[in-house]
């Protein structure tokens, strides 16, 4: 798949990832940024001594509303800031917590280190270990190894001869939070619209009869391990829509009820999805959590990370 470069300047303030406003309007096909400014004024930020900026996540969820630019770039631009100040505070925060669960360890080794102290043992050396494995995890951290995991467990789970055989077919949008984008899959048909989690399903031996969907589970305790999960009984066929008009229309039409922690669920006839409450929020007003990017389909990612390292 060829892919059109357009950002090779990228500026961080605050942990936040701008991109030159000229490069924006590029990607977008505008013919200058006061073109872009007047059709997206709300996008276009003008900093002191700084040329005119667009923040990425902001470029991300307005390509992703303009088709023909989408079809134009291919791909998704991310840049994740890591600050070891930011990381190292959290570790901090744990410490009451490890030495509630670990407490008689960390004395062993501060009298081990001859320390008098286990606070002091900790601001000298357990505190600093933890620091030099952070530096060399956030070095290493992928922004792509979730969702490339998916895809896997994907491949592992289906079998398109299957889904082939019974008309059913797969449908996935990826949500990005934080720079890090999650791949999420269903099986889709005629009133069918499940979710591929692996919890326990046996999706090589499912099957459709009556229009009513049924998986076997592995668990062969139970008296019946082949479950039907019936149809969405107004027989939409899911298939000729996208995914997140799907997810949209069963948000609209369907009880999705709080499942806790931030997510909804909907489960019904045929009908079986989480999704978190911004991410509902983010489809019935686009404008809303402008740094959470909900991309149909899946597709390739082009990434870029800032590590900060602070005293």
């Amino acid at each position: 798949m060829n892919r059109i470069s357009l950002f090779r300047t990228r500026i961080v303030i605050k942990d936040k990832v701008y991109l030159l406003a000229k490069d924006v309007r590029k990607a977008l096909g505008y013919k200058s940024i006061d073109q872009l400014q007047s059709e997206h004024s709300e996008i276009v930020k003008h900093i002191k001594d700084l040329p005119a900026l667009v923040l990425e996540s902001d470029f991300n969820t307005t390509l992703t509303s303009d088709i023909d630019a989408m079809k134009k770039l291919k791909h998704i631009e991310i840049t994740r800031v890591e600050t070891l100040r930011n990381n190292t505070e959290a570790i901090k925060s744990i410490y009451p917590l490890k030495f509630m669960v670990a407490g008689k360890m960390l004395e062993s080794e501060a009298r081990m280190a001859g320390y008098q102290s286990v606070n002091e043992y900790i601001e000298e050396v357990d505190y600093v270990k933890e620091i030099n494995n952070e530096k060399k995890l956030i070095s290493k951290r992928n922004l792509i190894d979730s969702i490339n995991q998916s895809r896997v467990k994907l491949s592992e789970l289906i079998d398109a001869d299957v889904l082939d055989k019974n008309e059913l077919q797969i449908q996935q949008y990826i949500h990005i939070n934080n720079g890090t984008p999650y791949l999420e899959s269903f099986i889709v048909g005629r009133g069918i619209f499940f979710s591929v989690y692996d919890y326990g399903y046996a999706f090589d031996e499912l099957r459709i009869e009556n229009n009513d969907l049924i998986i076997p589970t592995y668990d062969y305790d139970e008296d019946n391990p082949i479950k039907n999960y019936g149809h969405d009984p107004e027989l939409r066929d899911y298939r000729e829509y996208s995914c997140i008009e799907n997810i949209l229309y069963l948000i609209k039409h369907k009880d999705v009820e709080d499942a806790g922690v931030n997510l909804m669920s909907c489960d019904a006839p045929g009908i079986s999805f989480y999704i978190s409450q911004a991410e509902v929020i983010k489809l019935l007003n686009p404008n809303m959590y402008r740094d959470i990017i909900l991309v149909d389909g899946d597709m390739v990612f082009v990434y870029s990370k800032m590590v900060t390292i602070e005293s």
